[in-house]
């Protein structure tokens, strides 16, 4: 360990001590008047109770009056100490640590462990406890009992105690060991409860969010594609159309970028294994360029903060994936020029880095990260020193790292800067795909689908359009209903091939449509008829609709590259 952290290290201890002290007095605050008031009495009038009592033990009135003195700063912090909290909590932290353990020890040790004392030892030690965390509480005895141990043997000379005495003693380390475990376990336990708890909590809202996006995503995305197409049968003018057709590419690309990140979001939320099959060769300077590109900045000259550099290497990824990782790292290093505008971020490319590794950094010269802060950074809805964040993109990072065969990590210096590394594993020649980098496969799309017709089943007016426009590219019949009822309607005078249903639907929904074609006799529908269940709903559902009798689903939105393989697989004629 660095001789420079120990001073951090302490610092940062004592601050989570004062931190709980002062969260214990916020929460106690009008308990510990109530009881300070009472003990401003108390403790004088117990003396004068105990003098006149028949077995004589020995007391101190000024010691006692000492006591009421601390108590009644206490009881009246609001007119002591108005404006003075840190001289307060000094205060209060004296009064506590005279009142309960060095008090009380001391009349323990003067009295020779009488028992009436050694209660009150015991219980003043569980009031304590009852009142403050186990740190401050241990603190403050050891602080207490020291001095009480101080002035015992200014009192009497030595340190010699009597056997009975020494017995008593014998408790108290026990007693105090045993409750100490017991109630940090208990805190550990119950901060468990909580965070899993607050972990649920938060993973339904993000699931919910994300749900909720995909449908205003989706029907944009569908509006492009019907822009697309009638952009088609518009006349050539004035180069306009070359220009649109550009613009509309773009909007999609966006779209399906951000719909890839809900699904990667969704996953994330789930703790799902990320999906391989989808990755390819990739420019690590192809795609970091892209990234800085497209990233959305809240204003234009933040783009200008950020600079790339290094040499390009090869990685096998997923390009959405690798983007997102990038794009959390921007958002995190652009969220400190909001209090610090002389940020700025560069993008290093580090072929050969370590050993098989290649490399990109990521590096703000903001405010740093505690170090105490790093070793959790990576952890589900953590944020450090951030309001507003929901602590998912950092965890994603990792999972998403270490699906790649890599790494990430942070370093970082207070008030100097921030470095994120990603690590990528260098790409053998036989890993290597045949053909150029980032090269999309092409699509075969069938000849002809002659004499195949396809009901569509969608509560939505748009959706079903979508849906027709694409089946009529493709030169297949087509029927639409807009709930369950209409479906079945349609079914006992068409022959149909194939079913697309949406699963949420007023009258009759997608799960009782696909019951009553199943079980159908003698209604003129084939109770084999394949179905296919269009959703954007969680997986469980679909499951559910599976059992029921769905063969396969299709997450929305529709594109024509996802409903290209479904019709491969379930239409009867296909050349």
């Amino acid at each position: 360990m660095s001789i420079n952290r120990i001073p951090r290290l302490y610092k940062s201890a004592f601050e989570r001590v004062h931190s709980d002290y002062q969260s214990a007095l916020l929460i106690n605050a009008r308990s510990l008047v109530i009881v300070a008031i009472f003990v401003v009495f108390y403790l004088p009038t117990l003396y004068f109770i105990s003098i006149g009592s028949e077995t004589a033990l020995y007391d101190s009135l000024a010691l006692r009056l000492i006591g009421s003195f601390l108590c009644l700063g206490v009881a009246l912090n609001d007119y002591c100490f108005n404006h003075h909290e840190s001289l307060y909590r000094a205060w209060s932290y004296i009064t506590f640590s005279y009142l309960f353990p060095f008090f009380s020890f001391y009349m323990f040790l003067m009295n020779d462990g009488h028992p009436f004392w050694l209660t009150t030892l015991i219980t003043h030690y569980f009031y304590t406890k009852i009142i403050f965390d186990w740190v401050n509480t241990l603190l403050m005895w050891l602080i207490g009992i020291s001095i009480a141990i101080g002035c015992y043997i200014l009192q009497n000379g030595s340190l010699v105690l009597p056997e009975p005495l020494l017995y008593s003693l014998y408790l108290l380390p026990g007693i105090i060991f045993a409750s100490i475990v017991f109630d940090h376990m208990r805190e550990i336990s119950t901060q468990q409860r909580v965070h899993t708890s607050v972990n649920q909590n938060l993973k339904s809202l993000a699931a919910s969010i994300a749900h909720e996006m995909r449908n205003p995503l989706a029907q944009i995305h569908g509006n492009l594609y019907l822009i697309e197409e009638l952009q088609k049968e518009i006349p050539y003018m004035y180069g306009a159309k070359p220009v649109v057709a550009q613009h509309i590419n773009n909007a999609k690309r966006v779209i399906k970028n951000g719909l890839q990140v809900i699904d990667l979001t969704m996953d994330a939320i789930k703790d799902k294994p990320v999906n391989q099959d989808g990755f390819k060769l990739l420019s690590a300077r192809a795609i970091v360029d892209e990234a800085v590109a497209d990233y959305a900045y809240e204003e234009v000259a933040h783009a200008k903060l950020v600079s790339v550099e290094g040499d390009d290497f090869k990685l096998m990824a997923e390009p959405v994936m690798v983007k997102y990782v990038l794009y959390n790292l921007l958002q995190n290093a652009l969220w400190y020029i909001k209090t610090r505008s002389d940020t700025e971020i560069s993008i290093s490319l580090l072929p050969n880095a370590g050993n098989d590794y290649h490399c990109i950094e990521v590096r703000d010269d903001g405010p740093g990260i505690p170090p105490a802060a790093i070793p959790q950074l990576f952890d589900s809805f953590y944020t450090s020193g951030k309001h507003g964040g929901t602590g998912l993109g950092l965890s994603y990072c990792k999972r998403t790292m270490n699906a790649l065969g890599g790494d990430i990590h942070c370093h970082s210096e207070l008030n100097q800067y921030t470095v994120f590394t990603l690590s990528f594993p260098v790409v053998s020649s036989a890993q290597q795909p045949q053909g150029e980098p980032n090269q999309e496969p092409q699509q075969t799309t069938p000849t002809s689908w002659a004499d195949n017709t396809v009901l569509v089943v969608e509560d939505d007016i748009f959706g079903r359009k979508l849906t027709e426009s694409m089946l009529r590219k493709l030169q297949i019949g087509c029927f639409t209903a807009k709930n369950g009822k209409e479906a079945l309607e349609v079914l006992k005078v068409q022959r149909c091939d194939l079913i697309l249903t949406d699963l949420h639907m007023p009258v009759i929904n997608g799960w009782e449509l696909t019951q009553r074609v199943r079980h159908s006799k003698g209604d003129d529908i084939d109770p084999l008829i394949p179905i296919i269940a269009l959703s954007s709903t969680s997986e469980a559902l679909i499951k559910t609709a599976i059992q029921t009798g769905v063969n396969d689903y299709l997450a929305k939105p529709v594109t024509l590259e996802k409903l290209l393989p479904k019709l491969r697989q379930w239409l009867p004629v296909c050349t």
